[in-house]
């Protein structure tokens, strides 16, 4: 759908009284139009519309029951902007491996992390693969689409 069909439609009024609108590069994922330490409503519905179920292989948890991750993890110096979150259940955002902050030793197990390849959320596990989760709702988020 272009810009313009979508702003006719708006202007008819066939889209209701409210319209939120999302911008993703094809690569890059979520576009960043400001920064904050937590997400913002709209970067919680940018990160949920990109992954409707949590990314993290086999897991079935809609987004709408997820935590919004920060992908390089906040206290690593990632940003909270759209490209660096997404969503995450509760078990898998705890078990995600954040990687080592310098001074501090982790004693939890390293579990794989999320990484963003090529614009798509992926477990890359301890061993160096690249996972994506299978479930159907899996293949029909933002990112799927462009």
């Amino acid at each position: 759908m272009t810009g313009a069909e979508i702003v006719n439609l708006a202007m008819s009024g066939a889209l209701g009284d409210k319209i939120y609108a999302g911008l993703f590069h094809p690569t890059a994922g979520p576009v960043n139009l400001y920064e904050a330490r937590f997400a913002s409503f709209k970067q919680r519905t940018l990160a949920k519309t990109e992954n409707l179920v949590c990314p993290w292989p086999e897991c079935n948890v809609p987004a709408d029951r997820c935590q919004v991750h920060h992908i390089d993890a906040h206290k690593n110096s990632g940003q909270t902007n759209p490209s660096n979150l997404s969503t995450l259940c509760a078990y898998h955002n705890g078990v995600n491996d954040d990687g080592d902050v310098p001074g501090k030793n982790f004693t939890r197990p390293k579990r794989g992390r999320t990484v963003r390849h090529p614009g798509k959320v992926k477990l890359l596990t301890p061993g160096g693969r690249l996972v994506s989760n299978t479930h159907d709702l899996s293949t029909m988020g933002a990112m799927n689409l462009i």
